[in-house]
C-alpha cells in the first residue's frame, strides 16, 4: 500500500467518526470505532515498518477540508 492509501483510510475513518453523536453519547460505538482503528493500524505497521502509527491515529481524528 503506498502512503495514498494510507491517507485515504484515515480520512474516511475521520469523515465516520465525525458523523457520530456528540462525545458524551458516543459509549460502546466511539469504542468499536476506535477498536477498528487499532486493528487497522497494527495491520498498516506490520504491513509498512516505516508506517507511523501516531500520525496515522491523529489524522483519524482530523478531518481535512
Amino acid at each position: 500500500m503506498t502512503r495514498k492509501d494510507y491517507v485515504a483510510i484515515a480520512e474516511a475513518i475521520a469523515f465516520a467518526r465525525s458523523t457520530l453523536p456528540s462525545p458524551q453519547r458516543r459509549g460502546d460505538i466511539g469504542r468499536a470505532v476506535q477498536t477498528v482503528v487499532d486493528a487497522i493500524a497494527k495491520t498498516l505497521a506490520d504491513d509498512n515498518p516505516r508506517f507511523d502509527r501516531e500520525r496515522f491515529l491523529q489524522a483519524c481524528r482530523t478531518v481535512q477540508s
